[in-house]
């Protein structure tokens, strides 16, 4: 019960002055996550044998068997560093002679080499919608998301070169970052610099999800949005103003904002009060140090009594009754409504883990399908009854009827409407 307790005083939804509560969801906003191709400039020592070799060539010893004879070295093995100094433009090297390069001389005053090459840069995140490089450990990657009415639009063209060649130095710091990371074993480079971003060689996306609810404003129908938690409150400033313009466009979150009907004639299921003082007694007990020396009986029996529950409530109680019952009926109008609900299938499989569910719906104009979707989503053991009982939505226990109010708001526009649910427990008699 403690554990209850601390649930509903966390997920209660918060107030937004002026404003009132319409629903909670996800967005993405999508990261593309970039290869590169860049050319860099590449600073590595001369080996040992390579600066004798340099060394002899520099004091005028052109011949090759006699710079072996030197150096204790076979013709064989001298011919295979010659070669590799030529490949470098260090050396020239003819049939039994060589001569030293300018780029050779220059190598053996500073016992390094230079060279310019193209490599391919990867892990380079770019921001669909600002078009700013992010750090990508600071944020949690997701990899595929199924939810395409939560993906906000792009902004940012894929693949375009010039959204990297703009942030230059934040790309050269990744470079940097790599590099560090890759000649951590092994014969380091003296300095390794990025010259150029030539192209951009591929790209994948993937997303940074935000929890947010979702308001419209009392006397009017101005969309706002708010965190579900504090650890997205920068995160969301940076993207709000861009995600209120999607929900305003029907581009995002559009699923909530379908013509929905619901019977004029009204439905069953009492309409009570709210349980006042309810929130604040949660929250004392929330912040007394204490714990241990808490009676929750008194909570109890507030939480679980006849009420209207508190936006953001509908969860945490459906799960709690629903975990006291080994058989839990469900009442709906029309299944079809249902059936196609993400948060409604997934419901069923956070909540229905070893009770017998029978759902009792009024209408359906395709069962089947409405049948299949369910069981797609939610594989569980379920029985279909057709029964009009006039319930919009209503869970049944042993114990307790927590049931679903609908109300269609005007939001965005006067064409626009939105399902708005007022949910409330009772306690059976």
């Amino acid at each position: 019960m403690k554990k209850l307790m601390e649930d509903l005083f966390q997920h209660v939804i918060p107030v937004n002055e002026g404003y009132d509560y319409l629903f909670s969801d996800l967005v993405y906003v999508p990261i593309y996550e970039t290869s590169l191709i860049v050319t860099k400039r590449t600073i590595m020592p001369i080996s040992l044998v390579e600066e004798k070799v340099l060394q002899l060539i520099d004091v005028g010893v052109y011949q090759i068997d006699e710079i072996a004879q030197i150096l204790g070295l076979k013709r064989k093995l001298l011919d295979v560093t010659l070669a590799d100094l030529y490949s470098k433009n260090l050396v020239m090297v003819s049939t039994n002679s060589c001569k030293m390069m300018t780029a050779g001389r220059e190598a053996l005053n500073n016992l390094n080499r230079t060279e310019k090459k193209q490599d391919i840069l990867k892990n380079v995140c770019l921001d669909g919608i600002l078009g700013n490089i992010i750090d990508s450990s600071a944020y949690e990657l997701l990899n595929n998301v199924r939810d395409n009415d939560g993906k906000l639009k792009p902004i940012i063209p894929i693949g375009e070169v010039k959204y990297y060649i703009e942030q230059f130095k934040r790309v050269s710091q990744i470079f940097d970052e790599e590099n560090f990371l890759y000649f951590s074993e092994g014969v380091q480079p003296v300095k390794e610099e990025l010259l150029k971003i030539d192209k951009v060689d591929s790209t994948f996306v993937k997303y940074i999800k935000i929890p947010i609810h979702i308001y419209v404003s009392s006397n009017g129908l101005d969309i706002d949005i708010v965190q579900v938690s504090n650890k997205h409150k920068e995160l969301l400033e940076l993207y709000k103003d861009y995600i209120i313009e999607q929900i305003n466009n029907k581009k995002v979150l559009k699923n909530h904002f379908k013509c929905r009907r619901i019977n004029q004639q009204g439905y069953e299921g009492e309409i009570l009060e709210e349980k006042s003082g309810l929130y604040d007694e949660l929250k004392k007990i929330h912040f007394t140090k204490n714990k241990k020396g808490i009676d929750y009986t008194l909570i109890t029996d507030e939480v679980f009594n006849d009420r209207k529950l508190m936006d953001g409530e509908y969860r945490d109680i459906l799960k709690y009754i629903v975990s006291q019952s080994s058989d839990v009926d469900l009442y709906v109008d029309n299944l079809d409504d249902w059936a196609f609900d993400s948060q409604f299938t997934a419901a069923l499989t956070e909540n229905m883990g070893k009770s017998n569910l029978s759902i009792y719906y009024a209408q359906s104009n395709n069962i089947k399908a409405a049948k299949k979707q369910i069981e797609w989503n939610f594989k569980g053991g379920c029985k279909y009854v057709e029964k009009d009982k006039k319930c919009f939505f209503c869970w049944k226990t042993e114990s307790y009827l927590l049931y679903g109010v609908p109300k269609l708001r005007n939001v965005i526009d006067d064409n626009t409407t939105c399902l708005c649910m007022s949910y409330y427990l009772r306690i059976n008699a």
